[in-house]
């Protein structure tokens, strides 16, 4: 058999690559060490979850809002908007000083609301530039991108932070931020290049409830809850405990180095193998390979355990993310073809995700409040480390239930039951 046919990524696709990377650089050397500082300041996991359950909490509501916007004017100015709000929540955070960290609640949902913004406008944007055929290279190049903006990142700033004593209190924070601040500009004078968007239709919230119990959508969005269990509290402790472990940022921009440059090359390889036909058997690889990687924490917290786990992890989490990303958007273009109604699904994706992260955080606060040891947050973390499989399960149940049978070339059937048309080799256009 021949090889696979090659898609090319459309102008506005690798324009919006490009703004992706610019954007996780300048994030990635401001925000790295938001969680380390505020432990600095109060040498408790509670802030640190308060923080991050405020971020995940405001994150589908700033999605409602911004596709309120989106619809009024185009999505390109959303993005724009979570840039500034980015900006903004650096420039609170470096004046605000230890104020700012007493108030986590109110940082995060600065936060939150950024998130909000920028991502909601990314994933609208990513859907519109992107076909079933480039969808998966598009995750792996971003991906990889993404992982080369935090290679770069985190030493640089662990550098910077480390020499504070010798420069002054604050003065590497204020080097940072300025480096951020030009590449927000950056990013924003590269999103002229992005075509405008416009959205047909109105945002219909009932109609996107209804959407909700067709297959297979009703088994990503469980499965995308499930996940959130756990990546809500992985997104921040990994990095949380290598500092307590080590004490200096400049080993734990050494770690988070090390960590991106195993992801860069997972998510680039990954990008290239991943295709429609089998992202359920690689989703389900790299679940697996998530779930051996947490059995790690069933040894004592340590640097040399932690470097372990985070070697592991990042190769095998873009195994899980990339068909991952491939399978929800897959299913969203497929629902609506006319992208009429891709803001719903786009909200309701968030609010199942961001659920499942509040959720998991949740637990974590409740957990560590009655127990904060190590021990404790080891055992939790090899029970959320497994949830992924569930998610797989989930989702893979869905896959079964519509493309069971005979195997069609490009064209997948929805089942009448959903009230949904055949379509055959058609795909969506930006």
């Amino acid at each position: 058999m021949g090889q696979p046919q090659r898609h090319p990524l459309w102008a506005d696709a690798r324009w919006l690559l490009l703004i992706s990377g610019i954007f996780s650089l300048s994030v990635a050397l401001s925000n790295t060490f938001v969680n380390i500082y505020l432990w600095k300041v109060d040498k408790s996991y509670i802030p640190i979850g308060w923080y991050n359950l405020a971020v995940y909490a405001l994150v589908p509501f700033a999605f409602v809002v911004a596709s309120y916007i989106a619809n009024r004017y185009y999505a390109v100015a959303t993005l724009r908007i979570g840039v500034l709000l980015h900006a903004g929540f650096y420039l609170f955070a470096l004046f605000g000083g230890t104020r700012a960290a007493s108030v986590p609640f109110l940082l995060g949902m600065v936060m939150g609301a950024a998130q909000g913004f920028y991502w909601y406008s990314f994933n609208f944007l990513s859907l519109r530039v992107t076909k079933s055929e480039t969808r998966d290279r598009f995750y792996g190049l971003n991906g990889a991108m993404v992982a080369i903006a935090n290679m770069a990142a985190p030493i640089l700033s662990g550098a910077i932070i480390s020499g504070e004593d010798k420069f002054g209190p604050l003065n590497g924070y204020h080097v940072i931020f300025g480096v951020s601040l030009i590449l927000f500009l950056v990013a924003t004078v590269v999103s002229i290049k992005l075509k405008p968007q416009p959205i047909s239709g109105r945002l219909s919230i009932s109609q996107g409830l209804r959407l909700m119990k067709k297959r297979p959508w009703r088994h990503i969005l469980t499965g995308c809850y499930i996940y959130g269990l756990r990546e809500g509290v992985f997104l921040f402790l990994i990095g949380l405990l290598m500092y307590i472990a080590t004490g200096s940022e400049l080993r734990l921009g050494e770690f988070l180095f090390l960590q991106n440059f195993l992801s860069f090359l997972s998510f680039y390889l990954v990008g290239k193998i991943v295709r429609p036909g089998n992202r359920v058997r690689v989703l389900g690889v790299g679940a697996l390979g998530m779930a051996l990687a947490a059995l790690i924490f069933l040894r004592p917290v340590s640097a040399a355990m932690i470097i372990a786990y985070g070697v592991s992890i990042a190769v095998a989490l873009p195994v899980f993310i990339v068909p991952l990303q491939g399978l929800v958007f897959d299913t969203i273009s497929r629902l609506d073809e006319t992208g009429d109604q891709n803001d719903e699904q786009l909200i309701a994706r968030e609010v199942a995700e961001n659920g499942g992260r509040v959720t998991g955080i949740g637990v974590f606060l409740l957990v560590i409040s009655s127990s904060p040891t190590s021990l404790t947050i080891s055992r939790l973390a090899v029970v959320l480390g497994f949830v992924q499989l569930i998610t797989w399960f989930v989702i893979a149940m869905g896959h079964r239930t519509h493309h069971g049978g005979s195997k069609q070339s490009g064209k997948v059937r929805w089942e009448a039951q959903n009230g949904a048309l055949e379509t055959g080799g058609r795909q969506s256009q930006p």
